[in-house]
């Protein structure tokens, strides 16, 4: 039910503890995170996500959305802007814990030390599309509940189970077939046949690559062949290539 009374002030109590889930220090305490946008709004509420609350801009048509049973916030446009990391706020902001899906498949995105947001949101949408059902990230990948991965992944992080693991302790676990990319000792991914075989990729950090003790983990190395000048691909594109190959 929406309260009458519109939040004018920064400072506001509420306010404050929400602004505080910009950073991910307090993500991580509270168990919660910031998304913006109807759209993402929309995917958590379609994907079963814990809402918290969802604040709107006081004159912010929502009847078309099912907001029922939700705590709603009414703000005006200055405490929209300090919860909005947006340029140009977009008028809904919501507060939510994240909730894995039921959903799997015999194919793993493993991710380490991935820094770039922008990436790791393409990464999660593409694990997405082509069926990699669970993506696991290592403790020291970029935080997948930012703003920037979120807006990136377009509400993919709803649709599939996210973790974070120890990249080694992964890779040991996984009771299937472990591909690492590298340009050394490789052979092209189009030789390796897996069919039905449970997968797990492992795709490293944009500068170096996977390292050698966690490819030595690995039940090949895979490359991806390229004719033309260029001596690497986007981490991002590169997995997009993989995981299409792949997909389950």
């Amino acid at each position: 039910m929406v309260k009458e009374e519109i939040i004018t002030s920064k400072d506001n109590g509420r306010i404050k503890e929400l602004r505080k889930l910009q950073t991910k220090k307090h993500r991580k305490k509270a168990d919660q995170f910031l998304i913006e946008g109807e759209h993402l709004v929309t995917e958590a509420i379609l994907h079963n996500q814990k809402i918290h609350n969802v604040v709107l801009l006081e004159d912010y048509d929502y009847s078309h959305l099912d907001l029922s049973d939700i705590d709603l916030i009414l703000v005006n446009e200055e405490v929209m802007n300090s919860l909005s990391t947006l340029e140009t706020p977009p008028g809904i902001v919501a507060a939510i814990s994240y909730s894995a899906p039921s959903k799997s498949s015999n194919r793993v995105l493993l991710l380490d030390f991935i820094q770039d947001p922008g990436n790791l949101g393409t990464l999660i949408r593409t694990a997405d599309a082509f069926g990699f059902s669970k993506v696991i990230l290592s403790p020291d990948t970029v935080d997948a509940y930012s703003g920037k991965v979120l807006r990136s992944a377009q509400g993919s992080t709803f649709h599939i189970e996210m973790d974070v693991m120890d990249t080694a302790e992964a890779i040991e676990s996984f009771d299937g077939m472990v591909l690492g990319t590298s340009l050394k000792e490789a052979v092209p991914f189009e030789n390796i046949a897996v069919n039905d075989t449970p997968l797990m990729l492992v795709l490293g950090n944009e500068g170096r690559g996977l390292e050698e003790e966690l490819l030595d983990k690995a039940d090949q190395r895979v490359k991806i062949e390229m004719p033309g000048d260029s001596e690497s691909l986007n981490v991002a594109i590169s997995g997009g290539i993989l995981m299409h190959y792949f997909k389950a």
